[in-house]
């Protein structure tokens, strides 16, 4: 049953507003005032959707006119069509009711059939109006919808064919982590903050919103300062939002051929918006002939993708994985080679991240799943021994529903034993949604399929992914043994994950294998398996079956079998009391540490350093980087020390250290300038040069000495106090 639409009847006249309710009444919900202020107070609140008034003139407290005037001024209400009713007839008043917004006028005594066909038909036109205004206008913003700023952009282009024009794309980075961290209130502030800033651009403009958290703005060229105004939007949406960190990129793309479609400009602005995606410090990017010709080698790729898969274009390479200790293949990785038609043999680098974006990486996943299958079973067929093979799953089919069964299915269909097919997942896929990673790889599991867990150690590891992930074996990146570190520091952290990772009953492949000193370094720790260039780079499938004939049988057996697991209690403990990430000892191990006393005497020295705004480099450029950076802050302080310095990561950015035998202030506080400017260098090295200020790398110290009689905490508390005064003043420093 249709809901009756409802009319306001504003009349002080009883008798008129009677008639007019009983006209009315059997099509329509019929509200009643005697006067403006009345219908004001009716309308304001809220209880009837009106969709119609009609409206005397002549009215005590508050006449016709003023009450039009005061629903001009209120948006919502000023949408209601008025109809005035008036009985003098005369021309003056109609016009200054029609002047003041009134949509059509009629005299006293009223016809039935007049009044019922008039409101049908403005009800009707308003009515089309609003879902006309709907379609045109984006609702959370009121900027034009996509489909009306490609008309507006399309129009003002044929109007003013000699003018030229930048069309300008934004796009919040992690808008989602917005959403999540302050709430959907906040991120729908942040986007109404985004429209309203380019309301405001000094210029002539045409703006709308095209999804989500992007938006479109096309503006005369040279009209303005692109970098100047496009900066301080940013600045003002993030102070008005309160969403600390928030990141705004900008592309711009100068509309050189006016005939190309407006989607296409679009798409040309967004390209030089995702070029400084995750890039600190980059907010503005043009679009020019690079990108251009990225965009052209891209779109080279997508057109020849589909064939490519027919006709086999894509073959599989395979890496060994070696026993390191007798430095024969005990298993494989599958790694994608493209032989196109025209560019030749493509590494993976320079497809795989586009393939990622456009979502054929699941399409060509499976069709390496499959060749990889089919080979091991042609290999098995011909008598060659048999040894694991890796194949790597993407993010994207982590979220396939049918992933545990397509696998299933293709080791079935070749007959595979459950060992001899490994799945590779990539440690990020579980920062990306570990919740649905760790349900799909527990069905993997169950299905008999040993996980892998790749690039390990190279973005966000954490104990607490080995925790609740369940994987079997764990592939360590080498940036542990990177070249130029201090080798002491950085074997103690790469033998504490593996000794770890034999403890929680993971076996340990070190892949980015290069030099012989780096074999040497994982034996002397532990670890029996290598993947690497020292070994083999990836090779074609008839080069990889020369390495098969040298394959130990019962040797590959036992290559994945964990025989030589350290003491469990040990390494619990080490566990408990240190920091992962560093290697120093976390705030249970310097409890550990001082309950020992010895440390605990007027010679000794407590100094608190603090990471100066790692907040804000999280943030801008990523925990990457600001794991990097406390990584680095605990080599300096290492190197920095003595052996019998209790050195301790007590949370996020503070370490304490505890230096017996300083036998001044002045010593003291020497020793922790030294450091803060030690790390101050090292943050400068690293940023290839660049200052402190704009790498936002940087350390302040509080110092106290411990006093007679005094309690450790008591001593804590006045380091404390001094880093408050060092951070309040010139962070960078170190204060007693």
């Amino acid at each position: 049953m249709r809901t009756k639409r409802s009319i306001l009847i504003v009349e002080d006249d009883l008798t008129s507003r009677r008639i007019l309710s009983q006209i009315l009444s059997p099509d329509y919900d019929t509200l009643e005032a005697a006067n403006g202020q009345e219908a004001l107070d009716l309308l304001n609140l809220g209880e009837h959707d009106v969709s119609l008034i009609f409206l005397d003139i002549w009215m005590p407290v508050m006449d016709g006119y003023t009450f039009m005037e005061k629903l001009r001024t209120n948006h919502i209400l000023a949408a209601i069509p008025v109809i005035v009713l008036t009985g003098r007839g005369g021309e003056e008043d109609e016009v200054k009711a029609l002047a003041m917004g009134a949509t059509d006028f009629i005299t006293k005594p009223y016809k039935p059939r007049v009044v019922l066909h008039r409101a049908a038909s403005i009800i009707a036109l308003r009515e089309t109006a609003a879902l006309m205004n709907q379609m045109e206008y984006d609702r959370l913003t009121g900027l034009y919808s996509q489909a009306f700023f490609y008309q507006r952009v399309r129009q003002a282009l044929r109007r003013n064919p000699d003018k030229k024009y930048d069309l300008i794309c934004s796009d919040v980075e992690n808008f989602k982590f917005v959403n999540e961290a302050f709430g959907l209130e906040t991120g729908d502030r942040v986007l109404r903050l985004i429209a309203q800033e380019l309301r405001e651009l000094p210029c002539e403009r045409i703006y709308g919103r095209l999804q989500a958290d992007v938006f479109a703005c096309m503006v005369e060229h040279g009209a303005l300062d692109l970098e100047q105004a496009l900066s301080r939007a940013v600045k003002n949406v993030r102070n008005k939002s309160g969403a600390a960190g928030l990141a705004i990129k900008w592309g711009v793309y100068e509309i050189a051929d006016q005939e190309l479609p407006v989607e296409q400009m679009c798409d040309r602005a967004l390209l030089a918006c995702k070029s400084v995606k995750g890039k600190y410090g980059q907010f503005l990017a043009m679009y020019d002939d690079e990108l251009r010709r990225a965009r052209l080698y891209d779109k080279m790729l997508e057109d020849g993708m589909e064939a490519a898969l027919r006709e086999h274009q894509f073959e599989v390479y395979f890496q060994p994985k070696f026993n390191l200790n007798t430095s024969r293949i005990c298993g494989a990785e599958a790694l994608v080679r493209w032989n196109h038609p025209t560019l030749g043999l493509l590494a993976p680098g320079k497809f795989i991240p586009l393939f990622e974006r456009n979502g054929f990486i699941t399409r060509l996943d499976q069709y390496i799943w499959e060749e990889a299958a089919s080979i091991l079973h042609g290999w098995r067929d011909r008598g060659l021994p048999l040894v694991p093979v890796s194949v790597n799953v993407s993010r994207a089919d982590i979220y396939n529903s049918d992933l545990v069964t397509i696998l299933c299915g293709i080791r079935d269909r070749h007959g595979l034993d459950r060992s001899a097919l490994h799945l590779e997942i990539t440690e990020t896929a579980y920062m990306e949604n570990h919740t649905q990673l760790c349900a799909t790889v527990a069905c993997l599991r169950s299905a008999g399929f040993v996980i892998e867990m790749d690039d390990f150690g190279s973005g966000y590891s954490s104990l607490n992914m080995l925790n609740e992930l369940p994987i079997d074996i764990l592939k360590l990146d080498l940036k542990f043994l990177q070249e130029g570190n201090e080798h002491g520091k950085r074997r103690s952290i790469l033998s504490f994950v593996v000794s770890l990772a034999k403890w929680l009953d993971l076996q340990v492949i070190a892949e980015g294998v290069e030099t012989a000193e780096q074999v040497e370094k994982l034996r002397s720790v532990g670890c029996t398996m290598g993947q690497g260039y020292y070994f083999s780079r990836p090779i074609p499938k008839k080069d990889f079956e020369r390495f098969l004939r040298d394959v130990d049988v019962s040797e590959d057996e036992n290559a994945f079998r964990d025989d030589g697991l350290l003491d469990r209690s040990r390494l619990l403990e080490a566990a408990a009391n240190h920091d992962y990430l560093t290697g120093l000892l976390n705030r249970r191990g310097l409890n550990d540490a001082l309950t020992q006393g010895r440390l605990l005497d007027t010679d000794t020295a407590v100094f608190i350093f603090d990471l100066d705004d790692l907040k804000q480099c999280n943030d801008f450029r990523g925990h990457s980087r600001g794991d990097e950076l406390l990584r680095t802050f605990g080599e300096i302080l290492r190197s920095h020390t003595r052996r019998g310095d209790v050195l301790s990561r007590i949370g996020g950015d503070e370490f304490v250290a505890v230096m017996p035998q300083m036998r001044s202030v002045e010593s003291a506080l020497h020793k922790g300038e030294e450091i803060c400017r030690a790390f101050h260098e090292k943050c400068v090295e690293l940023s290839g040069g660049v200052s402190a200020d704009a790498s936002g790398s940087s350390c302040s110290a509080g110092l106290a000495l411990i006093q007679k009689g005094e309690a450790f905490e008591d001593t804590f508390a006045r380091a404390d106090q001094a880093l408050y005064r060092a951070k309040r003043g010139n962070k960078g420093v170190c204060c007693v």
